[in-house]
């Protein structure tokens, strides 16, 4: 069982190219195979980051419920009751969440409820120093929690695809 007569015949310099192009043809598979699993592992670190950062936003839009119960019209018309720094602090929490929120791609529809809810909030705001708007309030409330909700299920559905 010898080797075959024409790989005998070969020369030195033929010999180191054909082992040469057999080893840069394993690195290039090897190569292949490493950036695929890099770009998956990219993937998986955008989406985890994704997954946080919805979840947060979410979670910081509970401080700016809070603060929406405290503007609720029933205390608003209470005597002396000063609702202007709970006021500040909602846009302050819907500023932080807006600019943590992108215009396209996800938590996006979080964002277009978050802007409708911040239109609302200024219409309440204009009618507090006349008679409050119950209905602005309500629907403030409405898209705040809408927010949250798709917020945390875009975080959920993220999170699942990883």
């Amino acid at each position: 069982m010898g080797l075959p007569s024409w790989i005998i015949t070969l020369n030195w310099s033929l010999w180191i190219t054909v082992v040469g192009t057999l080893a840069s043809i394993i690195s290039m598979i090897v190569a292949i195979a490493q950036a695929k699993k890099a770009y998956a592992s990219s993937q998986n670190a955008k989406a985890a980051m994704a997954t946080v950062q919805l979840a947060a936003v979410a979670e910081r839009l509970k401080t700016a419920q809070e603060h929406i119960r405290d503007v609720s019209p029933d205390k608003v018309s209470l005597r002396g009751y000063k609702f202007a720094p709970k006021i500040d602090s909602m846009r302050q929490e819907f500023d932080t969440a807006l600019s943590a929120l992108p215009k396209v791609g996800v938590g996006s529809r979080g964002r277009e409820l978050l802007v409708a809810a911040q239109g609302h909030l200024n219409s309440y705001h204009s009618s507090l120093p006349a008679e409050p708007n119950s209905s602005e309030w309500q629907n403030l409330q409405i898209f705040v929690q809408d927010a949250i909700s798709e917020l945390k299920s875009k975080a959920i559905r993220t999170g699942e695809q990883q």
